[in-house]
């Protein structure tokens, strides 16, 4: 991925729902249940939830456990471990810095775990998400209207007279420099029962290999977010924008 650089942008009400900062580590860095049990006794009382097992389309399957307010997650599995913020409830996001300061306290609490070889755990994989949904009733009204997405073409295999009703669609994007990769998919969710609300969601993950060195992780993960931001803003209309309460960074 390369080309001029593109101003990046905040928003006033943006339709980001979770954010996570994860990393996998080496081979000799596997985690086992004593690992995430002493992980989640280090973390203290504002994490009272037991890990639950997840299968998500939010990272990997995994064990997850949530704060007291439910709005900050980590997620482990035997290769690592991935630190979000939620908000389904309308939180406002914490901005990144925030989210990044909790995935750094867990990497070192686990990394402090007594019996556990600080060597063993080198960060081998970084990954950055953002989620974003998209309720029917904002920038769209019907299922094919999402000229807010650029990539979006409106009229897919109109011979054929597809439906574009609950397409899904991925796009896996090399970064400059073998830095790894950015994955952009769209998704239009058919709500399955009446109390759920129709969406479309716009998922920006990026991903690159961390070179044996902390500050190469969390250089990766800075990078992955400034890809991730930056891409948002070139992937949806001015219309989106402003619906959104852009505002320069």
């Amino acid at each position: 991925m390369t080309g001029p650089e593109v101003p990046a942008a905040a928003y006033a009400h943006p339709p980001l729902v979770e954010s996570w900062l994860g990393v996998d580590f080496a081979a000799s860095g596997q985690l086992v249940q004593s690992d995430f049990d002493a992980l989640h006794a280090a973390l203290g009382p504002e994490w009272p939830s037991p890990w639950r097992e997840v299968a998500s389309d939010s990272g990997p399957p995994g064990l997850q456990v949530s704060n007291v307010m439910g709005d900050r997650a980590l997620r482990a599995t035997p290769q690592g471990f991935a630190f979000g913020w939620l908000g389904y409830s309308g939180e406002r996001y914490p901005r990144y810095e925030a989210v990044r300061d909790g995935f750094v306290a867990v990497f070192d609490s686990l990394r402090a775990l007594a019996g556990r070889d600080r060597k063993a755990l080198i960060p081998q994989h970084w990954s950055v998400q953002y989620r974003n949904r998209i309720p029917r009733g904002t920038v769209w009204s019907k299922p094919g209207e999402w000229t807010f997405f650029k990539l979006w073409q409106p009229a897919v295999l109109n011979g054929l007279g597809t439906d574009p009703a609950g397409v899904q669609a991925t796009w896996d994007l090399p970064l400059e420099g073998e830095r790894g990769n950015l994955t952009i998919e769209f998704r239009h969710a058919i709500p399955q029962t009446d109390d759920e609300t129709e969406c479309a969601w716009l998922n920006l993950t990026t991903s690159g290999p961390v070179d044996n060195a902390d500050a190469s992780l969390f250089d990766g993960l800075d990078y992955g977010r400034e890809v991730i931001i930056r891409s948002f803003n070139e992937l949806v209309s001015a219309d989106a924008k402003t619906y959104w309460g852009v505002r320069p960074r």
